[in-house]
């Protein structure tokens, strides 16, 4: 049969759309099925009108799509032109698996696959190309469709695979390295042991035997999935929810990437947590010596009240600022997360965070609105509290606001949003600061001197071009945001880390 694999179109708003990295999930759902003629349409970073698509969808007999919450709309059209050329659709991906009813109601949707999509995949296409008279399909686990009496059928959960490394390694044969940024997405886990309210991570790595919450690749083949991409991408980012979990392995990782040198040919990115490495601070130290030049933090707010009710009770802000200033003293670019308006949060408190965020001087940071999605525990306790707004998924984007507290509205969370992007990147000492940073060549940001010219035309100029048709500007910044006081940083000297964590982190700044 032949394949055709749809990353669809994204809401243009925030900094996942300037960011593009590779479609790691539709890359590796297609290795399974590697006997099937494949393709790839990836619309970050592909331009198809509908003429154009109906002419693709003639080539092909099965149509598989991918889809976050805010695309699904897209993805749902693109379903209907594929049905309409008489394809198969497929949804998969963390939408369809939030909220499986929604999608598995709509006519262009033949079957959905919620959850972990490989071997499910496998089996269903399995199923399409011989079984399809046998009605097999109710012995497929994992996925839903609508049966021929219009009844939704839901199949079991199916259990996670144990073994990552049986799954084979994403086809990056489908891409093309030069339509892609900077950035090459590699996987080496799945799963997280925390447990963020808000965060959709474990809805979509649930486990119906409840054993599995974290897995991982084994060293060899993380190094045979990094010797596989292009050097054309030469910035690795670990896309694992949280890179730094399991301490003894990332070590191992980390060590061999320094002996085979590969850190000479490649720099690396990943997410971890501010109190991993503020309790260890030694692994900053490692993390530079292999390549790590970027680390993602979710510094989320300046009110403890807010990080303890999120599950962040072992992070302070006073944690967070010896975390940025350890990583800055090693010229590691920063990249924060910081959720706006989480419940108990006043405009006051909102822009107290803002402020201290402009403090810490982090090269880059995304603000997004609290966000209910579909499927998770925050969600139904908010939807318990009438305080979502709509379920119009367009604005589940992490930009716009679906939802409201008892203390800022929905206008008033988006307004924030806005002004807080307002007040951090059209500022002149936000390009100021960059330029002192990664221009001077005996600086310790020197490593990007020679990706400047892409950063600047791929990323900067046009993630500030995306900004102002978003109606994010300097004029949008109230008075009493700039009027935000030092008095307000005793919000930060309150909240204290433990005296022996305190000493051992003193060694080490």
């Amino acid at each position: 049969m032949n394949i055709l694999y749809i990353n669809p179109p994204q809401i243009r708003a925030g900094l996942d759309y300037i960011l593009k990295g590779h479609p790691l999930n539709l890359l590796s759902i297609a290795a399974m099925v590697p006997q099937h003629e494949a393709k790839l349409i990836d619309f970050k970073v592909h331009q198809y009108n509908e003429s154009q698509l109906k002419s693709e969808f003639n080539k092909y007999d099965v149509v598989a799509i991918t889809s976050l919450t805010p695309q699904i709309y897209s993805a749902l059209k693109i379903a209907e032109l594929a049905k309409s050329r008489g394809c198969k659709t497929i949804l998969g991906g963390y939408h369809p698996t939030l909220d499986p009813e929604f999608v598995v109601n709509h006519n262009s949707v033949d079957y959905l696959i919620r959850g972990e999509g490989e071997n499910t995949f496998r089996e269903l296409i399995s199923y399409l190309e011989n079984d399809t008279k046998n009605n097999l399909r109710k012995e497929i686990d994992g996925i839903s469709y609508i049966d021929k009496n219009g009844k939704i059928i839901h199949t079991k959960n199916r259990c996670l695979e144990p073994d990552l490394d049986a799954f084979p390694k994403p086809r990056r044969d489908l891409i093309d390295y030069n339509d892609y940024s900077l950035i090459a997405s590699l996987e080496t886990s799945r799963g997280c042991p925390f447990s963020c309210k808000f965060c959709c991570i474990h809805k979509m790595w649930e486990d119906p035997r409840n054993i599995l919450k974290y897995r991982t690749k084994s060293i060899k083949r993380v190094m045979q999935e990094i010797y596989d991409i292009n050097r054309k991408n030469n910035f690795v980012f670990f896309v694992d929810d949280n890179f730094t979990i399991n301490l003894k392995r990332t070590k191992k990782i980390l060590k061999t990437i320094i002996e085979s040198n590969i850190s000479s040919k490649f720099y690396f990115t990943c997410q971890s947590r501010i109190d991993t490495l503020y309790q260890n601070p030694w692994l900053i130290d490692l993390m530079h010596k292999a390549g790590m030049r970027q680390i993602f933090l979710g510094i989320e707010s300046v009110h403890q009240q807010s990080l303890n009710r999120m599950n962040k009770q072992n992070i302070t802000p006073s944690m967070t600022r010896k975390v940025v200033k350890m990583l800055q003293d090693r010229g590691i670019c920063i990249f924060g997360g910081v959720i706006i308006g989480y419940p108990g949060e006043t405009k006051k408190m909102v822009r107290q965070t803002i402020q201290f965020i402009k403090e810490l001087e982090i090269d880059f940071v995304q603000f997004t609105p609290i966000t209910a999605f579909p499927g998770t525990e925050f969600f139904e306790e908010m939807e318990s509290e009438n305080k979502i707004k709509t379920r119009n998924y367009r604005r589940y984007d992490l930009f716009h606001s679906m939802m409201a507290t008892e203390e800022l509205t929905e206008k008033e969370l988006h307004e924030l949003v806005i002004e807080a992007y307002s007040y951090y990147y059209f500022d002149a000492k936000w390009l100021q600061l960059l330029t002192k940073r990664y221009m001077n060549p005996f600086g310790k940001y020197n490593w990007m001197i020679s990706k400047i010219p892409t950063v600047t035309r791929k990323v900067i100029l046009s993630g500030l071009k995306m900004f102002k048709k978003q109606g994010i500007s300097s004029t949008m910044v109230s008075k009493d945001l700039k009027n935000i006081n030092q008095g307000d940083k005793k919000l930060e000297k309150e909240e204290t880390a433990h005296p022996e964590v305190e000493k051992l982190i003193s060694q080490h700044i």
